[in-house]
C-alpha cells in the first residue's frame, strides 16, 4: 500500500507516478510514447488522474498498455476532491445556452456544443491543420453543385434504404469514426451506439474511442451493424488483436486509415494548450520547452508508416475476409489503386486534420467520375467532409456514392447525450427525404448525376 505523500515526491520526467482508480502507476517510461503527450501526464505526475483519464480512455486503456511491473500498488487515503474534467460544462450560464428544441440543423450543435462544452474539449474538436483552408473547404465545395430536379413526378413514400460493403442499412448516411466521445459526454460513444441502433443507422467505431469495443457491442439492438476503425499501430500485433477482438464481438467491416502518418500541425489546439500550460508555468518568458508540432487533438499512438500497397492488403487479409475500406484517399489514381485490390475507397482529408490544402472529397469524388469511372460499378464509394446538410449528402449519392460518414456534427450533437444524437439523425433524415422529394426521386438508386450541374452549369451526363 502507497501513500498520497509517498506518490507525491515522484511528479517530475525522471520519476513519474500517477494515480488511476485508487492504484498507483510508474508512468515515467511511457511519457514518450502516451499519444497525448507526456505534458498532460507530468501535470497529473504525484496526483490523482482518475477523472480526466475516464473522460478520455476507454476502460482496457491500462491493460494494453502499461507494463504489469509498471503496476506499484493501491493507494491507501481516499481520493481527493476530484479535479475539473474536460468533458465539463463551460462556465456559460445554462439558462443562455442553446436548449435541444432550438436545434433546427446540424450546424446549430457546433454552436451549442460551443456553449456547452469544456473549452479543451471544444478545440480538441474544432481544430484542423495550420491555417484551416481545407476545413473551409470542405463544407464549401459542396455548394459548387446545384441540383436539376424532375417535377410532375408521383411522390408518396421515399425509401432511404440502401447496403455498404454488402450490409444492409436504413440510411445512406454514417456515424464516422471520431475519437472523443467522452470528451462530449461522460458516457461517450456508447451513446452513439444507442442511437444508430433506434434509427437502423451505421456506426463505425472510432479505433481511438473513449469505449471499449465491448461496451459498444453489448449495447446493439438486435441486428444492428457495428464497424472498426484500424490505426496500424506502430507495434503491429496490437492492431492485430484490435482486429481480432472485433471480429469476434461481431464487427461487419474494417477501414484502415492511411492519412495520418505523421501528427498534423493543428494550431487552434495548439495555442489553446499553450494558455493552459502559461497559467501553471514559473517559467521566463524567453523560456521555450514546448513543442511547435501536433497538438493533443493530433496525438495517437504511434503508427505503422511503412506499408505500401500490397504489404497493407496482404497483412489486412491475414487477419479477415470481411469487407475492408481504405480511409484517406485523395486522389483518383489512389481509388484505382483500392479497385484493383479488391478493397473500397473512402474518400476523406481527415475533416481537414491533416494536410492543410489537401483536395476536398468532393474534388477528389469530381475527379474519379471523370477519371475512372469503372470504380463505381466495382467498389463501394465513401464519403466524409463538410457534410452538414441533407442537399450535400444527396449530391455526394447522386454522383455515385454509396454512404456518406459525419463525425463532428455527431461528437457536437452528443453535448446533449442520446437525446442530440437522435435528433442529428431525425434532422438529417428529413432533409434528404425532402431532397429526394423534390428531385423527383424515392429511393437511392434512382439517383444519378444527371440530376446535378455542376461547373460552370454543365450537367454532368
Amino acid at each position: 500500500m502507497l501513500t498520497r505523500s509517498e506518490i507525491s515526491k515522484h511528479a517530475s520526467r525522471e520519476s513519474c507516478w500517477v494515480i488511476i482508480n485508487g492504484v498507483c502507476y510508474d508512468l515515467t517510461a511511457f511519457l514518450q510514447s502516451h499519444p497525448g503527450g507526456a505534458n498532460i501526464i507530468l501535470k497529473y505526475a504525484g496526483k490523482d488522474a482518475t477523472k480526466i483519464f475516464e473522460s478520455i480512455h476507454p476502460r482496457d486503456t491500462i491493460q494494453k498498455f502499461v507494463k504489469p511491473e509498471r503496476v506499484l500498488g493501491l493507494v491507501t487515503e481516499q481520493v481527493e476532491t476530484p479535479v475539473t474534467t474536460i468533458a465539463t460544462p463551460s462556465c456559460k450560464p445554462a439558462e443562455n445556452r442553446m436548449k435541444l428544441r432550438s436545434i433546427v440543423n446540424i450546424s446549430d450543435f457546433e454552436e451549442a456544443a460551443r456553449q456547452r462544452l469544456s473549452p479543451q474539449a471544444f478545440v480538441f474538436f474544432k481544430a484542423g491543420a495550420d491555417d484551416e483552408n481545407t476545413v473551409q473547404w470542405n463544407k464549401k465545395s459542396w455548394q459548387s453543385i446545384r441540383f436539376r430536379p424532375r417535377v410532375l413526378r408521383p411522390i408518396k413514400n421515399i425509401n432511404l434504404s440502401t447496403s455498404l460493403m454488402g450490409t444492409p442499412v436504413s440510411l445512406p448516411f454514417f456515424i464516422c469514426p471520431a475519437g472523443g466521445g467522452k470528451m462530449a459526454h461522460p458516457e461517450g460513444e456508447v451513446l452513439l451506439t444507442k442511437a444508430a441502433g433506434k434509427h437502423g443507422a451505421l456506426q463505425w467505431v472510432c479505433n481511438m474511442a473513449g469505449c471499449t469495443k465491448k461496451e459498444m457491442s453489448d449495447i446493439r439492438t438486435p441486428g444492428q451493424v457495428l464497424f472498426w476503425q484500424i490505426y496500424p499501430k506502430a507495434d503491429l500485433t496490437i492492431s492485430e488483436q484490435e482486429v481480432t477482438e472485433a471480429i469476434s464481438l461481431g464487427y461487419k467491416g474494417f477501414a484502415l486509415t492511411v492519412d495520418a502518418i505523421r501528427a498534423s500541425k493543428r494550431e487552434r489546439d495548439i495555442r489553446y494548450s499553450l494558455q493552459e500550460t502559461e497559467k501553471e508555468s514559473m517559467a521566463d518568458d524567453d523560456e521555450d520547452d514546448t513543442s511547435t508540432s501536433g497538438g493533443i487533438s493530433a496525438q495517437r499512438g504511434s503508427v505503422w508508416s511503412e506499408f505500401d500497397w500490397v504489404s497493407a492488403i496482404k497483412w489486412l487479409r491475414s487477419l479477415t475476409d470481411l469487407p475492408i475500406a481504405i480511409k484517406g484517399i485523395q486522389c483518383w489514381e489512389d481509388a484505382v489503386l483500392c479497385m484493383h485490390h479488391g478493397v473500397h475507397p473512402w474518400l476523406s482529408n481527415h475533416g481537414g486534420r491533416q494536410l492543410d490544402g489537401a483536395p476536398s472529397a468532393l474534388d477528389t469524388l469530381l475527379d474519379m467520375r471523370l477519371h475512372c469511372p469503372e470504380v463505381f460499378q466495382k467498389c463501394d464509394v465513401i464519403i466524409d467532409g463538410g457534410i452538414t446538410r441533407g442537399t450535400d449528402i444527396v449530391k455526394a449519392l447522386a454522383l455515385g456514392v454509396k454512404a456518406v460518414g459525419l463525425g463532428r456534427a455527431f461528437l457536437y450533437s452528443l453535448a446533449f447525450g442520446e437525446a442530440g444524437v437522435n435528433k442529428a439523425v431525425r434532422i438529417l433524415t428529413h432533409e434528404v427525404e425532402t431532397t429526394m422529394a423534390l428531385l423527383g426521386v424515392t429511393s437511392i438508386d434512382q439517383l444519378n448525376p444527371s440530376y446535378l450541374k455542376i461547373r460552370q452549369g454543365e450537367s454532368m451526363l
